[in-house]
């Protein structure tokens, strides 16, 4: 009934200290029982005389409780320092200038803590020989030996500030027999001391005896007033409070049964009912409402066998199963047990008890397992289980889905109608497919991973009575999207109307078309003619190209039966030049682009003494024209164009320049960079 209390209880022993000319201080540890989520323990100490440092090293159970800091007590001053890295030690030096005295029983030290659990921990010091150890004013060791004469552990209990759930319950009986009646209890955790009063009616029951099953120290039942029972008990100081698990049965009434009925009511005035916690406080513990902490009972005549409990026992098995087991449990009051069972099933053992097993018949049934106690009185109620047997799934039947499939496609469905009698449906199929919706159902969805393989789909459905017969097998045969294997290649200078100029491209799939294309304004479509040939093949060839072609782009597209369709990169070109003996009686072109990269333009820069006609082309690198400048070259020996480019996109382009004089054609071909 008092919540959040923390009490600290100091017991201080005079003990026999060696004879040195001054001994160290003896270092006393609390014992405190918090029922709060935080608490403090103190370090008291006696004989603390002309002290300036020390070491001190203790122990504690991290499950239960955690260290959060350590502060210096009244009167102490000083500098402290203090270890807590590792969960359950407390590692901490203190130092001032000069000794200090302080009266016994002083704090010297206060360790803060928060609840981890319920529990008790033990406080322990650890000394090694350094681990604890205090000096003098003068900084001179003193003596702490034998250990257990100057350091005295303690112990910190945090404790549940409500009450155990106190039980006693409603039971039937016949009279004139003996009742052994339990009291059960639930959240009994750490506690010191119990005060119990029962009530009940003397003309009904006559007490005889108790049972004290939990063994709780100090138990003693006082039935001296009838119809009134007192029950007591207290954990000595210097034993363990008493925790025991949930439902566990504290004590046991023994009574004889005289006939009629009686309430077994818990009588709380106060103290009447009432726990306290742990030792050595045993602070009181809340109990109210007391609607919620204690449960009253009663007893009763019934001479008819109580209801059956629930049927257990398997409620799908498999026809020609046998030795099935069934049971419920024990029926009170009941002498016998009839079962009954379902139309071609045959109980073989353990009628007339509360355990059968049954076989079951080749022809799957259903129906109930039913059962009811009988004694000379009567029978009482009845409970049932409705179970059914199974046949194995029937065959399954045929498999719909797509059987020509591109690897890594979307999901591809398959299905085949529900099988009758099946709770999970077994797919089989080809390796490296994987089936991503749908699993153990009559509807799935697969991904044909890249590594995938053609082969056979097949599906059987399984019950707990084994496999259906398996479909027939799905055939699906499996296709792969254009690949290349390898970009073309720029093939080696050809001149004008001499030899031939041969781009290869290699790829793989199912099903492969070609196509090659040239880059002129835009990517264009050749046709197969004397001048292009293989167009429609991996491999083009260009009989005899003029120089009108010198640094043209080729590229080639390649679709399959799946998609996508593959292209190249584009970055093959042809080179033609002036045949040998033609090419002295042209002018020479020199040409530079700068700044490159550039921003908002860059300049053409011609080294040339020629009149020409100029066109400069600038293209994305797919190919499509993004703009053009045209301009005329007079006989100077140096001529520069500026070429404006606010409006492009920061990105990568080609730049093709066309010279034409009159009796020849240049072409210089280069890639720009443009930022912002």
């Amino acid at each position: 009934m008092r919540k959040n209390i923390q009490l600290f209880c100091l017991i201080i022993c005079s003990l026999p200290i060696s004879g040195f000319t001054q001994n160290a201080p003896q270092s006393i540890l609390g014992m405190v029982v918090s029922m709060d989520t935080t608490a403090t323990m103190p370090v008291y100490a006696m004989n603390f005389n002309n002290i300036s440092s020390c070491n001190l090293k203790l122990t504690y159970d991290p499950s239960i409780v955690e260290i959060t800091s350590v502060t210096i007590g009244p009167g102490m001053g000083g500098i402290i320092s203090t270890n807590l890295a590792t969960p359950g030690i407390v590692i901490l030096g203190w130092f001032t200038s000069g000794g200090i005295d302080l009266p016994d029983s002083s704090v010297i030290f206060s360790l803060h803590a928060t609840k981890i659990s319920n529990g008790l921990s033990s406080f322990q010091w650890i000394d090694d020989g350094y681990s604890c150890l205090y000096s003098d004013g003068s900084f001179t060791i003193l003596n702490d030996s034998p250990t257990e004469d100057f350091y005295f552990n303690g112990s910190l209990v945090f404790q549940s500030p409500d009450a155990p759930v106190t039980t006693i319950p409603s039971i039937s009986a016949l009279a004139g027999t003996n009742l052994s009646i339990p009291v059960t209890v639930s959240n009994f955790q750490m506690i010191g001391s119990l005060s119990l009063s029962l009530q009940y009616n003397p003309l009904v029951l006559s007490y005889l005896s108790y049972d004290n099953n939990a063994d709780f120290p100090g138990l003693e039942v006082d039935a001296s007033e009838p119809g009134i029972i007192l029950i007591s008990g207290m954990v000595p100081v210097g034993d363990t409070a008493v925790t025991l698990e949930d439902n566990a049965e504290l004590f046991a009434l023994n009574f004889s049964y005289l006939g009629g009925y009686s309430e077994l009511n818990w009588i709380d005035d106060g103290l009447s009912c009432h726990y306290s916690g742990s030792l050595p406080v045993y602070p009181l513990l809340n109990d109210t409402p007391q609607e919620s902490f204690y449960s009253n009972g009663a007893v009763s005549e019934n001479a008819l066998p109580a209801g059956a409990g629930p049927v257990t026992g398997p409620v799908s098995v498999c026809a020609g199963e046998t030795a099935v087991s069934y049971s419920i449990p024990e029926i009170e009051f009941a002498t016998g047990y009839v079962w009954s069972v379902p139309d071609g099933s045959v109980i073989i053992s353990g009628q007339n008890t509360n355990y059968i097993m049954v076989e079951f018949g080749s022809v799957p049934v259903s129906g109930d397992i039913s059962v009811y106690g009988t004694n000379q009185f009567g029978s009482g109620n009845a409970s049932s289980l409705y179970v059914t047997s199974n046949l194995p799934p029937q065959s399954a039947g045929p498999i719909s889905g797509q059987q020509e499939v591109c690897r890594g496609q979307n999901p591809v469905s398959y299905s085949v109608q529900t099988i009758s009698g099946t709770d999970s449906y077994n797919w089989s199929l080809p390796y490296g497919t994987t089936i991503v919706s749908g699993m153990n159902t009559n509807s799935i969805e697969v991904v044909f991973g890249p590594a995938s393989i053609s082969g056979l789909i097949m599906v059987s459905g399984s019950n707990i009575c084994g496999n259906g017969p398996i479909s027939e097998p799905l055939p699906v045969t499996l296709f792969s999207p254009p690949q290349l294997l390898e970009q073309p290649a720029s093939p080696p200078v050809v001149y004008a109307g001499q030899g031939n100029a041969i781009f290869n491209l290699s790829a793989a799939g199912d099903g492969l078309t070609y196509h090659w294309q040239e880059l002129n304004d835009e990517w264009t479509d050749l046709n197969e003619n004397s001048l292009y040939t293989g167009v429609f093949t991996n491999s083009l060839r260009i009989v005899n190209p003029p120089v009108s072609l010198n640094g043209k782009h080729y590229r080639c597209i390649v679709n399959g039966v799946c998609l996508p369709e593959a292209i190249s990169d584009g970055n093959a070109m042809l080179t033609v030049l002036l045949p040998v003996g033609i090419n002295e009686n042209y002018p020479v072109l020199n040409l530079q682009v700068f700044p490159n990269p550039f921003n908002q333009y860059f300049d053409l820069k011609l080294f040339f003494n020629r009149q020409a006609d100029i066109t400069i082309k600038i293209t994305d690198i797919s190919g499509r024209l993004i703009s053009s400048t045209s301009a005329t070259s007079d006989n100077i020996a140096h001529q520069t164009i500026r070429v404006n480019t606010i409006d492009l996109i920061p990105g990568f382009y080609l730049i093709k320049a066309i010279v034409k004089t009159e009796n020849s054609i240049m072409i210089h071909t280069g890639k720009l960079v443009c930022y912002h």
